[in-house]
């Protein structure tokens, strides 16, 4: 039996339609297979719900998201004034090992230093669901306020053990003041990450259909500087105390090292 199909074809002055007509073969039969044999293991199935489907839950959420964001940048208002003064004393601290021995023996610049670490730490969750909410919201399926703990969340834990590892350490080898010093450091690191993140803002503010993997490129060059400056620190505070080498890397491997690999561990976990 003939099967006839129609294409139609337009251009910007007419359209024409096309009849074919072909013999059906009635040998070939599709026999019908069952479900699991249409697609393998590796075949991801991925719903994606439509963007306002429901307006009361997206229209709360959005606003919760818009308060936690309008709330960080009047904490950075409320603290202007200290933010103006220590910065150009974090900025010195790049250069020199010294610097960061003199910021910590005058008190009002560690205390401002303080309140700009903390403003620090809120930057990176702030951040993520600014810039990259639909970027981890599309790839992991998770909802911006996840995201937003999540990354608050690692932070805090890890500020914790790093806080007491170093206390620990201190108190093994009975010399608190280098380990002290490194904590603090570590403050002074975490705001210049923040220092080299704010070209992915600007880019983020002039081009915004970039794609969201270059802010996440530039976000992971700032803290992979941060943090290599700050290990060089960190050995320059333990060898000046007259720790040896050997120290220094079990040092490196308990309190840095440490907390990175069961992280990594955890994240692998879920793959």
């Amino acid at each position: 039996m003939p099967i006839r199909d129609t294409l139609q074809g337009c251009d910007s002055i007419s359209c024409r339609l096309i009849v074919i007509e072909r013999e059906c073969d009635s040998s070939y039969v599709i026999e019908p297979q069952p479900v699991n044999q249409l697609w393998n293991s590796y075949t991801l199935s991925r719903t994606k719900p439509p963007k306002e489907s429901d307006p009361i839950i997206s229209d709360g959420s959005n606003f919760a998201n818009s308060g936690i964001i309008l709330g960080f940048f009047i904490l950075i208002i409320l603290f202007i004034k200290e933010l103006t003064i220590i910065t150009p004393v974090i900025l010195k601290t790049i250069f020199s090992f010294k610097n960061h021995v003199k910021l910590e023996q005058k008190l009002s610049d560690s205390t401002q230093r303080n309140i700009a670490a903390i403003l620090s730490a809120l930057f990176y969750p702030v951040f993520a669901i600014l810039l990259l909410g639909e970027f981890f919201s599309e790839n992991t399926g998770l909802p911006w306020y996840i995201v937003f703990g999540g990354v608050l969340g690692f932070i805090t834990v890890y500020w914790i053990y790093k806080s007491s590892a170093l206390r620990f350490v201190g108190w093994i080898t009975k010399v608190k003041q280098p380990f002290a010093l490194i904590g603090k450091m570590g403050y002074n690191h975490l705001i210049i990450s923040v220092f080299f993140s704010i070209p992915a803002i600007i880019v983020s503010l002039f081009f915004p259909e970039m794609k969201e993997i270059i802010f996440v490129s530039i976000l992971a060059f700032s803290v992979l500087f941060s943090t290599l400056l700050y290990l060089v620190r960190t050995y320059q505070s333990i060898i000046s105390y007259r720790f040896s080498h050997f120290f220094y890397i079990l040092y490196l491997c308990i309190v840095e090292i440490l907390p990175l690999a069961l992280l990594t561990n955890f994240l692998l976990s879920f793959q």
